[in-house]
């Protein structure tokens, strides 16, 4: 898959190797696993379509961003810099922006975006926090933290704080915990001699939910969680890990990437949803899609373009091999596919579809009826390409 490509390459062009940091691992899962898809599709709820209004703003933004309020969902395609609003109940399209620019409520580059109540609030490339309203109106500095705090990415954590997980800038402690004014109350997880640990790949490689932190070192094959004050950390085990010396060389340039796909990892796409953290990794030149279940510590697996059309699970399976993760608010994941890789994996499969893929069925129709009117106007390559976006929800 293309996607998957982007993903790994962003991965080996993005970490540094690093030496074994003083974490205590608390939890060693052994990969690649049970690949199963009916396994694995037991454990998804649902797919539910997002009915926005669709628009030239977003239809065909690569990996768009989302922020989600009390009342409102905030889409920023980073390509064109737009930031757009849409009723989170109807889905109407209120307002857009270009937003690039050196003045009042504008930026060159963002590391973060969320929402305080129905407020979106960006973070740029200088340290600081700008609000907008649903009119996509500047309304404001929320705080100014400084270019030496940049390379962090905010995050609430909980009601009364904020998380700042670092982009690998070189300070040593991943995640900062900080009250609403941003004092810093507590470090963890350091990493030693300054090097970036934190993996990247299509999706960002960490998120928060409610009070709970998790992300990727990625350089040592481990999953890091903050909840509340307790840290732990789950090593994923492979056959044949990446040794550092190798990542050291390919992050240099000083080898190819094809050498470095002879080892295994390259995880990224680290999602939440329900009791299931979600990642995809390589091994033995395959690539796979997890669920760890966080109870029992126990991973079921998929093989990239494993799936297929003969049966329910096989169509479930699909969705996780052939739409792009971008975002996870631990309730939802939320994928983009376009039409004609929504068309291929639920149109003309009645017989197999169970009752979660006929529900996805009735709401993506529904999703094209009301965009009738903008998909005519659109070349037909453009109809295909033009994007969906979805919530797949597992099991709690």
């Amino acid at each position: 898959m293309k996607t998957n490509i982007i993903a790994i390459a962003a991965i080996c062009a993005t970490m540094m190797a690093c030496k074994k940091t003083d974490i205590t691992i608390t939890n060693r899962v052994e990969l690649p696993g049970t690949v199963d898809n009916e396994a694995f599709a037991a454990n998804v709820e649902s797919i539910s379509v997002m009915n926005l209004e669709m628009c030239d703003d977003w239809a065909f933004a690569n990996y768009p961003w989302m922020a989600i309020g009390d009342n409102y969902v905030y889409l920023f395609e980073g390509k064109q810099s737009l930031l757009m609003c849409f009723d989170r109940q109807t889905g109407d399209k209120l307002a857009s922006r270009m937003v690039k620019g050196n003045g009042p409520g504008e930026f060159m580059y963002i590391s973060t975006m969320f929402c305080n109540g129905d407020t979106l609030c960006l973070y740029d490339d200088k340290g600081v926090i700008l609000q907008y309203d649903h009119k996509i109106a500047f309304v404001g500095k929320l705080h100014e933290l400084g270019e030496e705090l940049s390379h962090y990415n905010v995050m609430q954590f909980g009601s009364k704080n904020y998380a700042l997980v670092t982009s690998g800038g070189g300070d040593d402690q991943p995640v900062l915990i900080t009250d609403m004014q941003f004092n810093i109350l507590s470090r963890h997880f350091p990493v030693q001699e300054r090097h970036n640990s934190l993996g990247s790949g299509v999706s960002r490689p960490y998120y928060s939910k409610g009070d709970t932190v998790r992300g990727f070192l990625a350089s040592d094959n481990r999953i890091f969680a903050l909840c509340g004050e307790t840290e732990s950390c789950t090593e994923l085990v492979v056959p044949n890990p990446l040794p550092a010396e190798v990542m050291q060389k390919a992050t240099y340039g000083e080898i190819d990437f094809q050498t470095v796909f002879e080892y295994d990892g390259m995880f990224g796409n680290l999602t939440e949803s329900g009791r299931f953290v979600s990642f995809v990794y390589s091994c033995d030149r395959n690539r796979y899609t997890s669920l760890l279940d966080k109870r029992t510590n126990s991973v079921v697996s998929i093989r990239a373009n494993g799936g297929n059309a003969d049966n329910a699970a096989g169509v479930l399976a699909d969705f996780f091999n052939k739409t792009t993760i971008f975002q996870t608010d631990g309730k939802f994941i939320y994928t983009k596919a376009q039409n004609a890789r929504m068309a291929e994996l639920i149109e003309g499969h009645d017989d197999v579809l169970d009752a979660r893929l006929k529900a996805t069925q009735a709401q993506y129709r529904a999703y094209l009826e009301r965009n009738a009117e903008f998909l005519k106007g659109l070349e037909p390559e453009e109809r295909k390409a033009a994007n969906v976006i979805l919530k797949i929800k597992l099991k709690d």
